[in-house]
């Protein structure tokens, strides 16, 4: 989601924000998003879900998250510690509203090919340098897709993860030296002075 609001952020001409953006990264998500993977989110998004650990809710975590590339116990454990609420009475549950899953369930294919137009428009007016990121095995974000992102608009750099889906998670060394060397490079100096 957070690429799409940054997406919706920086293709809007003449939005009033407190800066400019001049360096946008997109995680595995474009204008166009498969139907398949949106199905496939929406079987679990925003199901109750009680748990007695923070093990218990990571490995239920896991079992929908594989995707997301090879992940030690330790780092996956890790990555699921802010994605859970402690409750009074000592369990788990997973810290978001689940009632964002009542408008992502009522989406049709139709109305979601409509929306990719809208899509489309707003990527094609980002002014941000723009890096995407790609898991090779993304189902969400496909090759083509990517490809014409790297043609059009703000001419995105593409990287791709190869043994990752969707979505990297950048923990990874190589993950996270491409997302510092674009942030923090010589390039993201000039643009910032």
């Amino acid at each position: 989601m957070g690429g799409l609001i940054g997406m919706a952020i920086t293709g809007q001409r003449g939005l009033p924000l407190p800066v400019p953006v001049r360096r946008l990264v997109l995680n595995d998500v474009g204008p166009s998003i498969q139907w398949e993977a949106l199905q496939r989110i929406g079987l679990y998004l925003g199901e109750p879900a009680r748990f007695g650990s923070l093990q218990q809710a990571a490995d239920a975590m896991w079992a929908n998250s594989t995707s997301f590339g090879p992940h030690t116990p330790a780092q996956w454990l890790e990555l699921s510690r802010p994605m859970v609420h402690t409750l009074p009475d000592g369990g788990v549950t997973l810290h978001y509203d689940p009632a964002i899953a009542v408008p992502f369930k009522a989406i049709t294919q139709e109305a979601a090919a409509a929306g990719e137009s809208a899509l489309w428009e707003l990527y094609d007016h980002v002014d941000a340098h723009t890096l995407l990121l790609r898991g090779a095995q993304s189902d969400l974000l496909s090759r083509e897709t990517a490809q014409a992102m790297a043609l059009r608009g703000p001419r995105a750099h593409m990287v791709e993860f190869e043994g990752v889906g969707h979505a990297p998670t950048l923990v990874a060394a190589d993950q996270v030296r491409v997302v510092s060397e674009f942030l923090l490079g010589p390039q993201a100096a000039k643009a910032a002075g």
